[in-house]
């Protein structure tokens, strides 16, 4: 499959991912994609795409630089590389995520001593099962939901243990047709708390977003 590969829109959905794991969906412009951290402390990894051009994704970089802030919230837009619209924040019940983008690696992880794969790859292998390249995926493509790396005056930027609780979820309304890939990270702390847990996608019509758990 191409990079101008096309995906069918499933109006409603719930996916759960354990942590490791990846998993993909679609969004049709307009509706709700909500990312829940089901049992509190745990970092998703989500890349954003157009789902009619793969090619063109997310850029969390522009779209900060958009809005002149390094962190984003309800009401800012999440823009493509090419500066078109892709996502708005219309909700946030947690309010710490990491917006500067990149993912854990396998390289990463050996750098830190852990011989393990990482949000990357797990990313990548879900792409490939979609019949994408993994050359698609861009480190300036990532959301880091949940994850807890403030940036602090004159430079610091430490890691901490992410402060969302049980139910906590991030909301994007689709401002196009949306293709999400989205793995659950298996980081040690303070990257995540123990247990790891799961990460739940859910999908849904602006006039469902109510009804949801």
């Amino acid at each position: 499959m191409g990079p101008m590969a096309r995906f069918t829109d499933h109006t409603d959905s719930l996916t759960t991912i354990l942590p490791g794991n990846a998993a993909s969906g679609t969004v049709a412009k307009g509706h709700r994609l909500r990312i829940v951290d089901v049992a509190g402390q745990q970092v998703c990894d989500m890349a954003l795409f157009m789902r009619d051009d793969p090619a063109e994704h997310c850029d969390v970089i522009y779209s900060c630089f958009a809005v002149e802030r390094w962190r984003l919230g309800v009401g800012d837009i999440l823009y493509s590389k090419r500066m078109r619209s892709m996502a708005t924040i219309v909700a946030d019940s947690c309010g710490v995520h990491e917006w500067t983008g990149g993912c854990c690696s396998h390289d990463l992880n050996r750098f830190l001593g852990r011989d393990a794969p990482g949000c990357k790859e797990a990313i990548e292998t879900e792409m490939r099962r979609l019949g994408l390249s993994s050359g698609l995926l861009d480190s300036t493509s990532c959301l880091n939901v949940f994850m807890n790396t403030p940036h602090q005056s004159p430079g610091g930027w430490p890691t901490l243990l992410p402060v969302s609780k049980p139910g906590d979820f991030l909301e994007l309304q689709a401002e196009v047709p949306l293709l999400w890939v989205a793995t659950v990270c298996t980081m040690p702390p303070p990257v995540n708390g123990l247990p790891l847990s799961p990460i739940r996608v859910e999908t849904f019509a602006e006039s469902a977003a109510g009804e949801l758990p």
